[in-house]
């Protein structure tokens, strides 16, 4: 009775005694190995399968629970739970393996991952229908900046390998999105590949993809690379500057064929990728110090469009913190606004991290202010305000310090005005300045203004 239960068990079931003789197997064992069915009793394993775990058990006396590893004769993957076996005076009788094939559910786990991986692509692609939120995202006041929009406009309705220049934190990614989401690509997958995260042993598959069994530890199934993902749509290369050298040889072979091959594989794969690349790195210093390929290089260089750093776009710097506040009042629920002090202080500062420092310094203000709340200097991160807020210019009439004592002073006459008008009512004059409670204060002491 209890050997026909162990028979109708789903899991594979051996055990083996202190000879390594086969004492029993069940008929999972038989159907998950795919070992033709016969009467084995008392035979030796080793006759039967080669190399087993089970006979490692049965010397070491080590258990091994949950180990994985592949049957070679059927190539079946299992994952084991191998135990020693001992009788009532804890003296080794043998060993006793209970397996279940788990090639099935690796499958399965394959075709998950890969259905979790379109549901995000589409999730994403949502945000890529050709509409006017895109143009909206690029939209500028600043002359300099009407002339990349422009740039951005045409090239978005072409296939040509675009490269995108500009400080960290400028906008390329933005940029990219609005070229995809206006191009005739928009509806295909839109993949993004950051060269400088991607490990250097891990980025030829990462791109390329791999066969089964190209290498220990791949997946059975294969894996499609970033530039079959992308077929048909476009491939985003964020830090190209940061590829090494050997890869940009495999990649300038596929810009310029069109065709890849997967790791381990013989069979030449059609790819149809629109490639953008992006860089804070002046590729051609790359090329001239061997870091960069030339030829990469001018392949890359089709329709070049360089973004300005934020301190090049004064005008705006307030309709983007606008936007940004907006969407952060809408995640929180907060309402905030910024207060005329800060406006200024934003005006004037370098903001050397670009728009991606702008975004971080709001979301931080976000996290010091209460629903309502106008944002206020101190708000803001510590070092903004001891960081230089104007950048040096030697064509100016006079020097900074001489601006600065000349800002003190107005400030000074505006905070004393402010109390004369509202007979010394701190409060009020607070309101008037639309200074915070403690940078009010801070500033009376500074000033060393007396009521």
């Amino acid at each position: 009775m209890f050997k026909q239960f162990l028979d109708q068990m789903h899991d594979g079931m051996l055990i083996i005694d202190e000879h390594a003789n086969v004492r029993y197997a069940n008929q999972s064992y038989y159907e998950i190995l795919g070992i033709k069915q016969r009467d084995i009793t008392n035979m030796q394993l080793e006759d039967i399968q080669s190399n087993t775990r089970i006979v490692d058990v049965l010397k070491t006396e080590q258990p091994l629970i949950n180990v994985s590893f592949d049957f070679k004769q059927t190539g079946v993957r299992i994952v084991a739970n191998i135990t020693p076996v001992y009788d009532y005076n804890k003296k080794k009788i043998g060993a006793m393996s209970v397996f279940r094939d788990s090639t099935k559910t690796r499958l399965l786990e394959d075709e998950l991952r890969q259905l979790k991986g379109y549901t995000a692509y589409l999730k994403e692609q949502l945000g890529h229908v050709p509409s006017r939120r895109f143009l909206e995202r690029i939209e500028s006041r600043e002359p300099i900046f009407r002339d990349i929009n422009e740039k951005l406009l045409r090239a978005a309705q072409t296939d040509s390998v675009i490269l995108l220049t500009g400080e960290s934190g400028s906008g390329k990614e933005v940029a990219a999105d609005v070229l995809h989401g206006l191009s005739s690509r928009s509806a295909e997958p839109f993949i993004k590949v950051n060269c400088a995260s991607i490990p250097e042993t891990l980025m030829e598959s990462e791109f390329f993809g791999y066969v089964e069994g190209a290498f220990t530890g791949a997946v059975r199934s294969g894996h499609k690379g970033k530039f079959e993902l992308a077929h048909g749509g476009t491939l985003f290369l964020d830090e190209i500057g940061d590829m090494p050298l050997p890869l940009q040889s495999k990649l300038l072979r596929a810009l310029q064929e069109k065709k890849i091959e997967r790791i381990g594989g013989e069979q030449s794969i059609s790819i149809d990728v629109r490639i953008i690349a992006a860089t804070n790195a002046n590729l051609y210093d790359l090329v001239k110090m061997k870091r960069f390929r030339e030829d990469l290089y001018y392949r890359l260089n089709v329709i070049p469009i360089h973004l300005p750093p934020l301190r090049e776009r004064k005008r705006d710097i307030l309709p983007l913190s606008t936007e940004i506040i907006n969407d952060f009042n809408q995640r929180t629920n907060k309402q905030l606004s910024l207060s005329a002090e800060t406006k200024t202080h934003f005006q004037s500062y370098t903001w050397p991290g670009n728009i991606r420092e702008l975004r971080n310094v709001l979301e931080h203000a976000f996290a010091m202010t209460n629903t309502g709340e106008r944002i206020q200097n101190d708000h803001l991160p510590e070092y903004m305000m001891k960081r230089s807020t104007s950048a040096y210019s030697p064509n100016e009439e006079s020097s900074f310090l001489e601006q600065y004592l000349r800002f003190e002073t107005i400030e000074k006459e505006a905070m004393i005005e402010a109390l004369d008008q509202t007979n010394n009512h701190r409060s009020t004059a607070m309101q008037l300045l639309n200074m915070s409670r403690r940078t009010f204060y801070n500033k009376l002491k500074y000033y060393e203004i007396d009521d």
